[in-house]
């Protein structure tokens, strides 16, 4: 009962937050600009870390990946230690 009236008070703030923007922007004259902005803003982030990302050579992602795997060896081996 108590997850349900969390659900139903998030949704409610979801509706409230939806028409207090659909008042705002049905009444500002460029938004247009601003969506344009918005998504240039969005594309230049994504096309730098796709840059980032393949500009790194490969061995410092298999030097990455494996760093998950020897911090549970080393659990592992201080597990049998004790």
């Amino acid at each position: 009962m108590l997850i349900y009236k969390g659900l139903e008070q998030i949704l409610n703030l979801k509706k409230l937050m939806i028409s207090f923007f659909k008042q705002y922007f049905t009444k500002e004259i460029n938004v247009g600009i601003f969506q344009s902005i918005m998504l240039i803003l969005f594309l230049l982030v994504f096309f730098l870390i796709l840059f980032f990302v393949f500009s790194k050579p490969k061995k410092y992602y298999e030097k990455i990946s494996s760093i998950p795997l020897e911090l549970e060896e080393e659990k592992k081996r201080k597990n049998y230690e004790i």
